[in-house]
C-alpha cells in the first residue's frame, strides 16, 4: 500500500508551504492541536482618560492605521494522508490539523497604584476583552475541526493530484467562511464594546 501526506498551511486564505513524505498514520479524525502565543504591551495612567490615551498611543494593533486594544490571529495547517485503491482511485485515510493562535493584549503596569474603583473598572474591562478575543480564537479552532471533518468525509478521486486539489480547495473555502464569521462577530459586538470590552 502506498501512503502519502500533504501539508498545507494557510493564514486567512494564503497557502504558504507544502511537504510530501511517507509516515505512520494518525487516527482518521480527532481534535486539532492548538498552540497559543500571547504578547502584551505596556499601558500606564493615573486616570481613566490617561489610560485610554496610553492604550491608543502604545497599542501595536493598527489595521488600516486605526488603533485597537487587542488582537487575535490564527492560522491552520492541515495534513492529508491518502492511499491508492485497487481500481486506481485515491482516497483520504486520515486528516490532522494544527491551529496556531497569536494574541496581543494590554498590560496596565501601575494597576496596583490606582484607586479601587478605577482598578476594578480596568479588571472588568480586561475580563470582557479576553472573553471577546477568545471568541475569535474559538472560531479558528472550529474552522480546523470542520476541515478535519469535511476532508475526512471526502470520497474517492480519480487521482491523488485531484484529491489533493479538491481537499485544499475545500479547506480554503472553510477558512474563508470562518473569516467572514469573524467579521460578523466583530460587527455584532462592535469589536467587543457591547460586551464591555472598551475602556473606559
Amino acid at each position: 500500500m502506498i501512503v502519502g501526506v500533504r501539508l498545507r498551511s494557510i493564514l486567512f486564505g494564503a497557502a504558504s508551504f507544502l511537504i510530501l513524505s511517507n509516515i505512520c498514520l494518525p487516527p482518521a479524525f480527532g481534535e486539532p492541536d492548538v498552540f497559543v502565543q500571547k504578547s502584551e504591551y505596556s499601558v500606564t495612567g493615573q486616570s481613566a482618560t490617561m489610560i485610554r490615551q496610553s492604550l491608543d498611543r502604545n497599542t501595536p494593533v493598527r489595521p488600516g492605521g486605526k488603533p485597537f486594544d487587542a488582537y487575535t490571529q490564527w492560522d491552520i495547517d492541515w495534513q492529508l494522508w491518502w492511499t491508492f485503491d485497487a481500481d486506481g482511485t485515491c482516497r483520504i485515510t486520515a486528516v490532522a490539523t494544527t491551529v496556531r493562535i497569536r494574541q496581543t493584549f494590554p498590560r496596565l503596569d501601575n494597576a496596583d497604584d490606582l484607586p479601587t474603583q478605577l482598578s476594578d473598572r480596568w479588571e472588568g474591562y480586561m475580563r470582557a476583552l479576553i472573553e471577546h478575543e477568545e471568541g475569535h480564537a474559538l472560531l479558528g479552532v472550529d474552522a480546523a475541526r470542520e476541515i478535519e471533518q469535511q476532508l475526512s468525509q471526502m470520497g474517492q478521486r480519480s487521482s491523488c493530484g485531484r484529491l489533493e486539489s479538491d481537499a485544499n480547495a475545500m479547506a480554503r473555502e472553510i477558512i474563508a467562511r470562518y473569516a467572514l464569521r469573524e467579521a460578523q462577530y466583530d460587527a455584532a459586538t462592535n469589536y467587543g464594546e457591547r460586551d464591555g470590552a472598551r475602556f473606559p
